[in-house]
């Protein structure tokens, strides 16, 4: 990034012009990067650090990596030139999201956390129809059946309901939809620098007040862990913005879950995690209705 933006802002305001192989690539990135963070959230965990603790550290690390960038011109203009508004309800509904899967992530095995989040292109062709009353064909209607069997199998309720941390997932990938529907409408003139410049500086501020509160200075053995959770953090977005912003169709959503297979070979080899019968079909149900949904989206674009 030191030439400048990866993706130049365009003359109107619409979204930018797609790049399909350079999305797909971003999204490749992802997959094996939030693993990694999941990783790292669980090491953190068994340290006593709290969801806050990691957010607010992570905000401060990711920050002092972008302020330098300030020092050049170019930098300080797209930041004054970005949609502010549209910057506002990416970062709190991205924020929010990066909350819940924290949370969950400290009892949770990653791959069950995973395999929930999956549900998140179904969830957003149904608030697609919603909001921008875009029409549900039957596979679509499909999808989202699927999807929500997979869900509950995942789940597995019992007759008091689910357990908390897997309300807070749902919860998690629903504002994820949202999150992802801001960034393909992401005025253009908006950079990437300035995408997460100000999610990052709207973190900082959420987690800032509550963080310093619960200040905790890491030892020498936790520092590489919330290290590898701020750089895999800032990884992660710059990727995510690259391959929502850049691909044409919705396929970069299929390269996702490629994430899965990281998942189960992070979860079991290094947590010991393991899945059952119910928790394998579930994440087959909701894997089958992504690809489903992903298959909607794409016919809709011819």
């Amino acid at each position: 990034m030191a030439t400048g933006s990866l993706i130049p802002p365009e003359k109107s305001s619409g979204v930018l012009e797609p790049k399909p192989i350079l999305g797909y690539l971003a999204m490749m990135g992802t997959t094996m990067l939030i693993p990694i963070m999941g990783v790292a959230i669980k090491f953190l965990t068994q340290y006593g650090f709290t969801t806050i603790q990691m957010l607010a550290w992570r905000s401060w690390l990711v920050l002092l990596v972008l302020l330098p960038f300030l020092v050049f011109q170019k930098y300080r203009n797209e930041l004054a030139a970005a949609d502010i508004k549209a910057h506002l309800i990416h970062g709190v509904l991205s924020v929010t999201s990066m909350s819940c899967f924290y949370y969950a992530l400290r009892s949770l095995p990653i791959v069950t956390v995973t395999s929930i989040n999956f549900i998140t292109p179904t969830i957003a062709m149904g608030l697609a129809s919603l909001i921008f009353r875009e029409r549900i064909s039957l596979s679509g209607w499909l999808a989202l059946i699927l999807g929500f069997a997979g869900a509950i199998t995942v789940l597995k309720p019992d007759i008091e309901g689910i357990s908390l941390d897997m309300g807070v997932v749902l919860v998690g990938s629903f504002l994820a939809a949202c999150t992802n529907l801001t960034i393909r409408r992401m005025p253009a003139r908006s950079s990437n620098f300035a995408v997460i410049f100000y999610l990052t500086l709207i973190g900082l501020i959420i987690f800032s007040v509550p963080g310093v509160a619960a200040f905790r200075l890491p030892t020498e053995a936790q520092w590489s862990w919330i290290l590898a959770l701020a750089i895999t953090a800032l990884g992660v977005h710059s990727l995510l913005i690259l391959a929502y912003r850049l691909a044409s169709s919705m396929l970069i959503g299929a390269l996702d879950y490629l994430r899965i297979v990281w998942a189960l070979g992070f979860g079991y080899f290094i947590f010991n995690e393991t899945l059952d019968f119910s928790e394998m079909l579930g994440i087959a149900l909701i894997c089958i209705s992504g690809f489903l949904s992903l298959k909607t989206s794409i016919k809709k674009k011819r």
